[in-house]
């Protein structure tokens, strides 16, 4: 996953922090929520700096992993505004590590107004949605079969200063579902333990629709939506209990050989499940 995209000096830095040990997940690395958080501390000191952006939380915000992070791992986020393409607009954050860049994500709707740099497309091409399409997610194809996960009610401590959902909180419930689904497929932790083969996100999009408040109990929707070679796509449904549709978020994710630190091929029981 490693990217050795050595352009550090784009944008402007608008988030500093490290990697923690209780911040690092199961493969060992970085959880995915805590880069979501980095990226969302940008976009606040984006916000703060700028009032035609409005609120900090974006309509829709999409994040390309590139890096696995370790314990310790200095962390710098800088952004910018995209220049050209259908992305033209967008208010882009660079997540490095050193000079290596370590994920990038994009955020809609574009800004107004901000006096950060503009950085042209083509010197960021990676940075674009690739194992996801670009858009408005659509739930055709996706009929199931839906897992449903239970999460427990929203909490004071899990909204912002805004009053809405924290985005880290949002890739945390989510990942709940997402490992009960593909636990019930057959990606268990024995499976993992025994195979050396678990997987990683890749790629992330969540598109926000409606907030919660606290004391709203939560459940997320979970379905296989498609499975390719070494890469496979979910998309999950975040809803209040009363039915109110909070956040869609899809995910790539790749299978990857622990040992080795490669990406193989899907295990067939998510083919099989896809295929049926």
């Amino acid at each position: 996953m490693t990217h050795h995209m050595t352009l550090p000096d784009l944008g402007t830095p608008t988030h500093h922090t490290r990697v923690e040990r209780w911040e690092c997940d199961t493969n060992n690395h970085w959880n995915t929520r805590f880069y979501g958080r980095a990226f969302q501390m940008a976009a606040e000191a984006v916000a703060a700096e700028d009032p035609g952006r409005g609120a900090a939380l974006p309509l829709t915000r999409h994040i390309r992993y590139f890096r696995e992070l370790m314990v310790a791992a200095p962390v710098e986020v800088r952004s910018a505004i995209l220049d050209g393409g259908a992305q033209d607009g967008a208010l882009v954050h660079l997540l490095w590590s050193g000079d290596i860049l370590s994920a990038a994500a994009l955020d809609d709707p574009p800004g107004t107004g901000t006096d950060l740099p503009r950085v042209s497309q083509d010197l960021l091409p990676m940075i674009l949605p690739r194992g996801i399409s670009a858009g408005s997610p659509s739930d055709a194809g996706t009929d199931g079969p839906w897992s449903m996960t239970e999460l427990g009610v929203v909490r004071p401590a899990d909204v912002d200063h805004t009053g809405a959902l924290l985005f880290e909180t949002i890739i945390k419930l989510v990942s709940v579902g997402s490992h009960r689904k593909l636990v019930s497929l057959g990606f268990t932790p024995d499976y993992v333990r025994t195979t050396g083969i678990s997987r990683m996100v890749a790629e992330l999009r969540v598109t926000h629709e409606e907030r919660c408040f606290p004391g709203d109990g939560l459940r997320v929707g979970t379905c296989l939506t498609r499975v390719s070679g070494k890469t496979f796509n979910i998309r999950h449904r975040l809803s209040a209990r009363s039915g109110r549709r909070i956040a869609t978020v899809e995910q790539c994710l790749i299978a990857v050989d622990l040992n080795a630190r490669r990406a193989v091929e899907v295990p067939a029981f998510l083919r099989v499940a896809m295929a049926g």
